[in-house]
């Protein structure tokens, strides 16, 4: 087992969902870093929940794309 395994995680939640539950993204930010886990979250303004699946009834491409791109870019990073 590898002693400095690096854990990274993107998060992208959806407007509305950030609205129902505005305290969270706090929750996981400090558990994230508390137990030493690079992470990423962030509020996609202007999006729905289930808005990344390209068959959703609230798909969003532009924000979907956005979203897509960041986490190959975290794969680019992490799977080294």
């Amino acid at each position: 087992m590898q002693d400095n395994l690096l854990i990274a995680i993107a998060i992208a939640i959806a407007e509305n969902d950030d609205e129902r539950e505005p305290f969270a993204k706090y929750t996981l930010e400090e558990e994230f870093e508390r137990y030493g886990i690079n992470s990423e979250i962030e509020i996609e303004v202007d999006s729905l929940h289930g808005w990344c699946p390209s068959d959703s009834a609230v798909y969003n491409e532009a924000r979907a794309e956005k979203a897509w791109s960041r986490l190959l870019e975290l794969f680019k990073k992490s799977l080294v």
